[in-house]
């Protein structure tokens, strides 16, 4: 990757504030062609009919300063060769519109295509009644199923260097999805409970909202049992998970204990951010955005020299 990338790129993330429950955005705060972005939007339709919203950013020069236009800029790519595909999920408000697009401009930057999308009731994709008091719906897997199979289509893509990352509810999400699905190679993960029943009565002290566990919903049939404590004893593939060391809603603890549970065999990578928190300008991406872009871009380059189907 370009070193001379990292002190281009302090400060420019925007940034969602922290959740623990579904809070929608269904407006977009800006476009890819906004920030001299290259993009193409993906026909992503899931079983139910659903349209979901995807960003294809193929691997690019960074933007110049002020290349913004209103218009989307044309579809172009800086060669022929098939490259590893990073997929960013959202977490569970606002939508891809955020410090998405920033992470999408860095990382293709560092010669990764890349790829964001927005939940069913996200963004423009279909609408699709949420209530808030949940934490996650079961459709969000198959939203997320539908993605990679269309990202796995396309050419600019080795479609076996295909990997997850997410932050929050993204994140457990992006390791079940990674768990479940061939199509997806390993997953970086941020802000990562262990699993619902050890994370709610967290959040029940340290929700800014006050929420009682009554207020924290997990639907009836979410695959609990697949949370990310609970199958990281049988996960094979690429994985590596972040940690702020003053996170109190998904602490630290709770990575090491899924890094733990990891087979021996399993190429994993453990990284603690010392005083960083669980979201917004606490994050461990906003902290320190140089260590955070460095450590996973390196992490995606050498997992993808391994052969995690």
């Amino acid at each position: 990757m370009g070193k001379y990338i990292l002190p281009a790129i302090l400060g420019i993330l925007l940034f969602l504030p922290e959740a623990h429950a579904i809070i929608p955005d269904r407006n977009y705060i800006r476009l890819p062609q906004d920030a001299g972005l290259i993009y193409k939007k993906l026909d992503v339709t899931t079983e139910d009919g659903l349209r979901i919203e995807t960003w294809f950013y193929p691997a690019q020069d960074f933007p110049e300063e002020n290349s913004g236009q209103q218009d989307m800029l044309p579809y172009r790519t800086i060669d022929e060769e098939k490259r590893p595909a990073l997929v960013i999920c959202n977490g569970d408000a606002g939508n891809m519109s955020y410090q998405q697009i920033d992470l999408a401009m860095i990382y293709a930057s560092c010669g990764f295509n890349v790829v964001t999308f927005d939940w069913r009731g996200f963004g423009a994709s279909s609408e699709f009644e949420m209530d808030n008091d949940y934490l996650c719906y079961t459709e969000m897997l198959e939203d997320y199923r539908a993605v990679l199979a269309a990202v796995k289509e396309q050419k600019e893509v080795d479609g076996d260097r295909i990997f997850l990352m997410g932050w929050s509810t993204g994140a457990y999400l992006s390791m079940i999805t990674a768990y479940n699905d061939e199509n997806a190679a390993g997953c970086i993960l941020s802000g990562v409970p262990s699993t619902f029943e050890e994370i709610i009565p967290v959040l029940v002290r340290n929700h800014p909202a006050g929420k009682t566990e009554a207020e924290l919903i997990v639907p009836e049939d979410f695959p609990e049992e697949q949370m990310p404590a609970l199958i990281a004893p049988d996960f094979k593939k690429p994985i590596m998970i972040i940690a702020g060391s003053k996170d109190d809603r998904t602490p630290q603890w709770m990575a090491e204990k899924i890094y733990d549970a990891l087979p021996e065999d399993t190429f994993k990578r453990l990284s603690i951010f010392e005083n960083a928190g669980h979201g917004g300008t606490d994050a461990p991406y906003f902290l320190d955005t140089p260590r955070y872009v460095e450590e996973t871009a390196t992490f995606i380059l050498e997992a993808a020299e391994q052969n995690p189907q």
